[in-house]
């Protein structure tokens, strides 16, 4: 794909070409809105892959803004601030947050398994 023209490039892979060109600036923190919104399952996958590999090779920090609640859970992320609304609902671990009453009401439904509203 070195060869290819970004224009050429699937959306998932120009997101991973973006976290690329933000690393060329050395930052101590990446900032990322969706990274994921659009791309597809396993692509997805290789690119929370690729940003914990960044985590554990540099030390840089990552905040990322997610909104499917139920993937973000499942990719080993060491804290997650919750919002509904505007507000901060909670913080927490991933098995905090899954456990916790008013985010399972307002983001993954009554039985913990997804069906909420995403707010």
């Amino acid at each position: 794909m070195a060869h290819n023209l970004a224009s050429e490039l699937s959306g998932g892979q120009s997101k991973l070409v973006d976290i690329g060109r933000s690393m060329m600036g050395d930052p101590q923190l990446l900032l990322l809105d969706e990274p994921v919104a659009g791309v597809a399952g396993p692509l997805a996958m290789k690119i929370f892959s690729n940003l914990r590999n960044i985590v554990s090779e540099t030390g840089i920090s990552v905040l990322i803004i997610e909104h499917n609640m139920d993937f973000i859970l499942r990719q080993g992320v060491d804290r997650i601030v919750v919002m509904n609304e505007g507000e901060i609902l909670m913080t927490g671990t991933p098995d905090e947050v899954r456990s916790n009453r008013d985010v399972i009401e307002a983001y993954l439904g009554s039985d913990g398994h997804g069906g909420g509203e995403n707010k």
